[in-house]
Order: C-alpha cells, then structure tokens, then sequence
C-alpha cells in the first residue's frame, strides 16, 4: 500500500503535485496487470522481467515499498527464469490492482 504520509512528507506543501503523481500512476499503470497475466500466460519471462521492472521503479515514486519489494522480487524471478516467478507475477498483478484501487478511494 502506498504510504501516503510519507509521500506527503517527502513532497511536503506540495498536495497538488503528489495527486498529480499518483493520477499519473494510475493512469500509466492501468494495463500493466493485465498484460502481466498475459505473460504468465504466455510464458513470456522476458516481458514479465520487464513489467516488473517497470513497476519496481514507479512503486518507489509514490512510496508503495510493499509493491516495490514484490516487483523487484518478480523481475530477478523471471529475469532467472526461476519457477516461482510465474506465481510471483500473478501475485504482483494482484497487488498492482488493490494499489490502484486504493488511489481510486
């Protein structure tokens, strides 16, 4: 989950800007569960690496350090091609979604 009040604080006067972040958040990450379970279907590592590593990255911006964890996790999964990262990434999809639901609220 996002941690809001550090989010605040690290943009501290600036509620404004970190709305703005998180709607462009949302409105960027919006597919990206979906097209991870594409891949999981798809057997594709290459672009669940990928996907995640995208995630990883944003998840830090807007201080969501669970999802940032499990990103980070997903990708060395799948950049290895280790089996647990086709689990790691449906639990990711999953988590991306509560995260952008809570924005949502």
């Amino acid at each position: 989950m996002i941690q809001r009040d550090k989010l605040e604080s690290r943009y501290a006067g600036r509620a404004a800007f970190v709305e703005r972040l998180l709607g462009v958040f949302a409105n960027t990450h919006a597919p990206l569960s979906g097209e991870l379970r594409l891949a999981v279907e798809n057997g594709d590592t290459v672009g669940i690496a990928r996907l995640a590593h995208q995630i990883k990255g944003s998840a830090g911006n807007v201080m969501d350090s669970d999802l940032q964890v499990l990103a980070q996790r997903t990708e060395h999964a799948a950049r290895e091609m280790r089996p647990e990262g086709i689990k790691l990434a449906l639990d990711l999809a999953d988590a991306l979604d509560l995260t952008l639901a809570a924005i949502d609220t």
